[in-house]
């Protein structure tokens, strides 16, 4: 069997460079390289103009494997990113068929992974429209661990996270059928759900007492006028 050819990994954070989705976007490509897949990682925001997105359009048409990278917004997908999804769904219509793959990674800022489901099951209809091989979603919880560091530097809260993708890496580079259990390994909290859900709301709760100085304002944020 031969090796896969050629990854475009698309970046779909509002935020760019200085976002959880690009740092786990630059682990793949890292990892992608280094089994000599020929990879490109771009940045949906930078292909907003008609001409650009024809551009981007017609390099995923190109590329073997596409990694979608984004953050969960609203339940849902970056603008920007399904505007790409649907702009790309008509575009493939005009092509002759090819054997292309779909891989989505999606992070939250909530402590369970599982809230990113509704987006990788867009993703998955998205694989099934354009007659793409889907390959699976990884669900990342926490994702601000991830926004500040390189995932290798992530330490404990990346864990699995990088032990799953080293995996999947592995067997896409040589187009073996990833194993749902690598899948499941990368969308495992590498912390217990409990021990995290203290730490959120120890950090949650210092942030927001820093930014309030009054300290009244402070005492009020713990009204209930509602709540009978």
């Amino acid at each position: 069997m031969s090796k896969l050819q050629s990854t475009l990994i698309l970046v779909g954070s509002p935020k760019g460079k200085k976002s959880a989705s690009n740092n786990i976007a630059s682990y793949i490509e890292e990892g992608f390289n280094k089994n000599e897949v020929e990879t490109e990682k771009v940045f949906v925001t930078r292909y907003k103009k008609p001409d650009k997105l024809k551009e981007l359009l017609k390099k995923a048409s190109e590329s073997e494997l596409i990694v979608i990278v984004a953050p969960l917004y609203f339940d849902s997908i970056p603008a920007l990113t399904i505007r790409f999804m649907e702009e790309f769904s008509i575009y493939k219509k005009s092509l002759p068929k090819t054997q292309q793959k779909l891989m989505a990674v999606f992070n939250c800022g909530f402590p369970e992974p599982y809230q990113n489901d509704v987006a990788i099951k867009i993703c998955e209809n998205f694989a099934s429209q354009t007659d793409m091989e889907w390959i699976g979603g990884i669900a990342v919880g926490m994702g601000p661990s991830v926004e500040t560091k390189s995932l290798k530097d992530a330490g404990m809260p990346a864990k699995n996270l990088r032990k799953g993708l080293d995996a999947i890496i592995d067997f896409l580079s040589n187009n073996e059928t990833v194993p749902p259990e690598a899948i499941a390994t990368a969308s495992k909290l590498s912390l217990p759900l409990f021990l995290v859900k203290f730490i959120y709301a120890h950090f949650v709760n210092s942030g927001w007492k820093k930014r309030v100085k009054d300290k009244d304002i402070i005492k009020k944020m713990y009204d209930r006028p509602y709540d009978v």
